[in-house]
C-alpha cells in the first residue's frame, strides 16, 4: 500500500494477506509486496511471521508529527487499569457463552479413535454427550497418563447436532492461526481435521479424534506455543503495563513483540529471576488460561 491521494477519503481498512491481517489507516503505508519478494531466500527481513525492521516494516507517512505508539506509553505501570476493563469484558462475554451452552440439548454422540475403535461411554458406563464430553474425557477412557500429556486433539466431525451453530460458535469466518499453520482452507467443514482444545466439549459424532503430544506432532507443538505465547504477552502487560503487537508461535517456539515507550526496553535488571513474583503470576495466568 503506497501512499493515498490526499484528495480521496480515508478509511482505515483490514488488508489480509497470505497469513496475517494487516491494518491499513490513513498516513500509514505498508512496504510494496514487490520489495519482500525481490529480498534474497537467504534474507529473512520482512518475512511472514518475523519481526518486523526499520527497513521492512510499516511506515508513518508523515513522522515529523506522528510516530508509531504515540503516546500510548508514558511509564511503567504494573496492573495498569485497562486491563481490569479488559477482564469486565470478557467476564460479560463469558456469561453470554454459558447462557448459550444452558440452553443446548445434549445427545449421545460416538467416538472413533485412528484404529477404528469406537468409543460411546466413560469408565463409569455413562454415554459421551455433545455438549458435555470433551476430547479429555474420551481419552481418559484409555488411560489417565494419555490425557494428562495430550495437548490438543486433531477431530474429524462425522456430522453436528443439530443445535451447533457455526456462526454462534465463531468458526465461520477466517482462521488466520489455521492459515499460519497451513492446513486445509475448509476447515470448519464437517468431515475436515479441526484442532480442538483438550476440555472444550465435542458437538457431534466424531469420526476420527486424534489425540497430539508436544513431541509428537507438530500442530501439538504450535498451539503449545501459540498459548506460551499469549501467557508470555499477558505476563508482559500485568508486570509493566506493556502494549503488545504481535506474536505468533514459530516454528522453533515463539515470542511477543510490545511497545514500551521510547526508552522503555527491557534491561537486564527485569530479568533477573524472583521465584515468588514469577510463580504467583504463572499460576494466576494459568487458572484464567484454564477457564
Amino acid at each position: 500500500m503506497g501512499k493515498k491521494d490526499k484528495t480521496s477519503k480515508q478509511e482505515v481498512s483490514l488488508n489480509k494477506t497470505a497469513k496475517f491481517a494487516v491494518l491499513d489507516a490513513p498516513g500509514v503505508s505498508q512496504p510494496k509486496p514487490d520489495v519482500a519478494a525481490s529480498k534474497p531466500k537467504d534474507d529473512k527481513d520482512g518475512l511472514q511471521g518475523r519481526r518486523a525492521t526499520a527497513a521492512s516494516g510499516p511506515r508513518m507517512d508523515d513522522a515529523t508529527t506522528t510516530l508509531i505508539g504515540g503516546q500510548c506509553f508514558e511509564k511503567r505501570t504494573a496492573n495498569p487499569g485497562w486491563l481490569k476493563v479488559r477482564e469486565e469484558s470478557y467476564a460479560k462475554i463469558s456469561a453470554r457463552r454459558e447462557e448459550e451452552l444452558a440452553k443446548k440439548i445434549p445427545v449421545a454422540i460416538k467416538v472413533v479413535m485412528p484404529d477404528g475403535n469406537v468409543l460411546d461411554q466413560s469408565k463409569a458406563g455413562e454415554s459421551f454427550m455433545a455438549w458435555k464430553t470433551s476430547p479429555y474425557d474420551v481419552a481418559c477412557v484409555i488411560s489417565q497418563g494419555l490425557a494428562d500429556s495430550s495437548v490438543v486433539a486433531r477431530v474429524t466431525y462425522g456430522n453436528y447436532v443439530s443445535d451447533y451453530d457455526l456462526v454462534e460458535d465463531g468458526m465461520d469466518g477466517e482462521d488466520l492461526l489455521a492459515e499460519a499453520m497451513e492446513q486445509d482452507s475448509d476447515e470448519n467443514a464437517a468431515g475436515k481435521a479441526v484442532l480442538w482444545d483438550m476440555t472444550r466439549p465435542l458437538v457431534g459424532n466424531v469420526a476420527k479424534l486424534e489425540l497430539l503430544k508436544f513431541d509428537g506432532d507438530s500442530d501439538a507443538k504450535t498451539v503449545f506455543w501459540h498459548s506460551s505465547a499469549h501467557m508470555l504477552g499477558e505476563a508482559l502487560e500485568h508486570l509493566y503495563g506493556c502494549r503488545l503487537t504481535i506474536g505468533p508461535p514459530l516454528k522453533g517456539g515463539f515470542f511477543y513483540d510490545s511497545y514500551m515507550g521510547t526508552k522503555g526496553a527491557l534491561k537486564d535488571d527485569d530479568c533477573k529471576f524472583d521465584s515468588a513474583r514469577s510463580i504467583s503470576l504463572l499460576v494466576s495466568l494459568f487458572l484464567l488460561h484454564s477457564h
